[in-house]
C-alpha cells in the first residue's frame, strides 16, 4: 500500500459544479496519489500543547514603573503565534487580574520546540509597550519520559526583561498540558440538571452523580441555585462549585464554570483527558423581565475535545401553566442572542454536539379533557398522582407540552431526547422521595436533550432521575452519552499505530457553482454543500447566501473533510 509523504501544503485544483450536473464525485484515491496537481500532506506524529492563562499580577512598566493599561499576551511555538484578547477585568481581592484564556498549538518536533510568552500593554498613542516575558520553556521538558503526556498543576511564572536577564515583579499563572493527539477517541459524557429550589443541597450527590464512573466529561447545570453559602464560603457559586469538585473527586479538573443570576453551569474533565480540551468559551442570555432580569434564560460552555466541538447549555424557561409559547420564545431568544466561539454562527450550527439541559418548565396540557383544570382540582390531581404511583404515568406523556411542541417544530427542532422511563420530577414535597405537592400538577419539567451535526453521533446510554435527593421540589435528572471524538491535523497527517486507524485530511481551497436554478420566491437559490461517501468520518456543510454574489457563483476559501483510509482505497 502506497502512502504519499509530500510535505507541502494541501491543495486541491479548482472544481466547478454546474446546475446541469448531478452529485459530482471526487476520486480521493487519485487525490492521495498526487494526480491532477493535488497534494495530501502527512507526517508521523503530532502533539498538542494547550496553555491556559489563568491570571496575571504585579504588572509594571519597566521604564517608569506605572500600572499597565489593557495588557495582552503573545504566545509563540515553532514560529506560530497566538495573541490574547485585551484583558480588561477588575483585579480580585488578591490583586490578581483574571485572564482565563486558552491557547492551543500543534507541535511537530517536541524535542526542539520551545514556548515563549510575552506581555504587552498599551502605551502612548496606542503603541504597544513591552512589559515582560517568561523564560522560554522546552516542550520536551513538559513531557514525561515514556508516557508522552503530562498534566501540570497551575503555577506562577516570573516575568523577565527582554534579554531575560533581569527578573521583574510581574507574574503569570498558567496551566500547560502537552499530549499526543489521538485521531479517534471514544469518550463518555455525563450531563446532569437540577433545580435546587434555593435550598442547601446535600454534600453526598452519589445517587445523582455516581462516584468513580468512567466519564471523561461531567457537565452539571443547576437552576434556582442561590442558597445561604456554607462555611467557609461567602458566595453560593463558590459553595456549589466546591461541593461538585469534592464529590466527583481529585481526578477531575474544572474546564470552566459560569453563572448568571441563579443559573449555574460547571464542566469537568478527567485528568487523563485534559490534554484534549481547548478553545474554551462561555456565554449567557437573560430572558427575564425586559431581557435583563436573570431569573430566567440560559448559560453555556463550549470547548473542543481534540477537534470535536462540544457545547453544553443550561436553561431555565418561563414557569406556570398556560405559558407554553413564552417557553418557546425563551428558547428562540437564547439561540438567537447567545454567542460563543465564532460570533457570527449560532450555537446550533457551530458544534458537533450540543447538549441542552435545564428546568424547561414544560407542563402537562390537559386542554380538551372533561376535567380541564389549569389549577388542578383536588379530584383530578389525585387521579393523576395515583397513575404515577401505580407506574402508569406513560399515558400522561401524550399531554407533555415539550413533546408536542418539538413534534410541531416550534421548539428544539432537530434535538433528540431519550425515552422517559421515570415519573414526573416536579412538583415534589421537600424531604420526600415520591410525594407530590398539591399546589401544581406533576410534570416533567427537568429535561436533557441533544443535537449532533450530520457526520457526528452521540449515543444515549442512560436517561433517568434521582428520587432519593429530596431537598428541592424538583428531582435531579441525568443522561450519559458515548461519543467518538476526532483530532484533525492542523496542516498535516496524523498516523496512528494501527494501520486501520490512519486518517487523511483533505482540503478543498476553491469550489464554485454556476447556473444554479432559482428556487426561492426572491429569485435566488439557497444551496448548501455536503460531502458524503463510505467511511466518511466528518463532513461539513455550509449553507450559502448567494444574494450578493455575482452570477450565482459560490466560492469557498477552505473546505475540510476527514476520511478513513478505506474511503481512499475501497478494499
Amino acid at each position: 500500500m502506497y502512502w504519499p509523504r509530500n510535505k507541502g501544503k494541501s491543495k486541491i485544483q479548482r472544481s466547478v459544479l454546474t446546475g446541469e450536473s448531478s452529485a459530482p464525485s471526487f476520486d480521493l484515491g487519485a487525490i492521495a496519489a498526487g494526480s491532477n496537481g493535488t497534494q495530501v500532506t502527512c507526517s508521523n506524529s503530532s502533539y498538542r500543547l494547550t496553555a491556559k492563562i489563568i491570571g496575571i499580577k504585579d504588572l509594571k512598566k519597566p521604564t517608569i514603573g506605572s500600572e499597565v493599561k489593557s495588557p495582552s499576551l503573545k504566545l509563540k511555538v515553532e514560529g506560530i503565534s497566538r495573541r490574547s484578547l485585551e484583558i480588561t477585568n477588575i483585579m480580585d481581592q488578591d490583586g490578581v487580574l483574571k485572564v482565563n484564556q486558552n491557547f492551543t498549538f500543534e507541535v511537530r518536533d517536541p524535542q526542539s520546540a520551545e514556548i515563549s510568552i510575552k506581555v504587552h500593554g498599551k502605551g502612548l498613542f496606542g503603541l504597544e509597550d513591552f512589559i515582560g516575558a517568561c523564560e522560554n520553556m522546552h516542550v520536551k521538558d513538559l513531557l514525561e519520559q515514556g508516557t508522552g503526556e503530562v498534566e501540570l498543576e497551575p503555577k506562577w511564572y516570573d516575568l523577565y526583561s527582554k534579554d531575560l536577564k533581569k527578573k521583574l515583579a510581574g507574574k503569570i499563572q498558567m496551566h500547560i498540558v502537552v499530549g499526543t493527539a489521538e485521531p479517534e477517541q471514544r469518550i463518555r459524557a455525563f450531563v446532569g440538571t437540577w433545580n435546587i429550589g434555593n435550598s442547601s443541597p446535600p454534600e453526598d450527590l452519589s445517587a445523582w452523580i455516581p462516584k468513580g464512573a468512567p466519564y471523561e466529561i461531567i457537565s452539571i447545570g443547576t437552576q434556582e441555585c442561590d442558597y445561604q453559602p456554607r462555611s467557609p464560603y461567602t458566595e453560593c457559586g463558590k459553595d456549589w462549585l466546591e461541593t461538585c469538585k469534592n464529590h466527583i473527586g481529585s481526578r477531575y479538573r474544572v474546564v470552566h464554570a459560569t453563572s448568571r443570576g441563579q443559573m449555574r453551569l460547571g464542566v469537568f474533565v478527567r485528568d487523563d483527558a485534559e490534554k484534549a480540551v481547548s478553545h474554551v468559551h462561555s456565554g449567557s442570555e437573560a430572558t427575564g423581565v425586559g431581557h435583563v432580569m436573570a431569573n430566567k434564560g440560559g448559560v453555556c460552555i463550549s470547548f473542543k475535545f481534540w477537534d470535536t466541538g462540544l457545547c453544553f447549555v443550561n436553561s431555565h424557561f418561563a414557569a406556570h401553566d398556560g405559558h407554553c409559547e413564552t417557553r418557546n420564545s425563551n428558547y428562540r431568544e437564547i439561540v438567537r442572542e447567545l454567542r460563543v466561539g465564532v460570533q457570527n454562527i449560532d450555537l446550533l450550527n457551530q458544534f458537533n454536539h450540543v447538549f441542552w439541559m435545564g428546568d424547561l418548565n414544560y407542563r402537562l396540557d390537559f386542554t380538551g379533557m372533561e376535567e380541564n383544570p389549569i389549577s388542578p382540582q383536588r379530584r383530578f390531581w389525585h387521579k393523576k398522582v395515583k397513575q404515577i404511583m401505580t407506574g402508569e404515568y406513560k399515558d400522561m406523556l401524550q399531554y407533555d407540552e415539550l413533546s408536542r411542541e418539538k413534534s410541531a417544530s416550534r421548539v428544539l427542532h432537530g434535538f433528540n431526547e431519550g425515552s422517559i422511563n421515570f415519573p414526573p420530577t416536579f412538583k415534589m414535597q421537600k424531604d420526600s422521595t415520591n410525594t407530590y405537592s398539591q399546589k401544581r400538577m406533576p410534570a416533567w419539567c427537568d429535561r436533557v436533550l441533544w443535537q449532533s451535526l450530520q457526520g457526528s453521533e452521540a449515543k444515549l446510554l442512560s436517561y433517568t432521575h434521582c428520587p432519593t435527593i429530596s431537598t428541592s421540589d424538583h428531582k435531579p435528572v441525568s443522561a450519559v452519552f458515548a461519543l467518538t471524538t476526532h483530532a484533525l491535523p492542523f496542516s498535516n497527517f496524523i498516523e496512528s499505530r494501527d494501520d486501520d486507524g490512519k486518517r487523511w485530511h483533505i482540503r478543498f481551497t476553491s469550489l464554485r457553482a454556476n447556473n444554479l436554478r432559482a428556487s426561492d420566491i426572491n429569485g435566488y437559490s439557497d444551496p448548501y454543500l455536503l460531502f458524503v461517501g463510505p467511511n466518511v468520518i466528518h463532513t461539513s456543510s455550509l449553507k450559502l447566501n448567494i444574494k450578493h454574489l455575482t452570477q450565482f457563483g459560490i466560492r469557498l476559501r477552505i473546505y475540510q473533510l476527514l476520511c478513513s483510509r478505506h474511503f481512499l482505497y475501497n478494499d
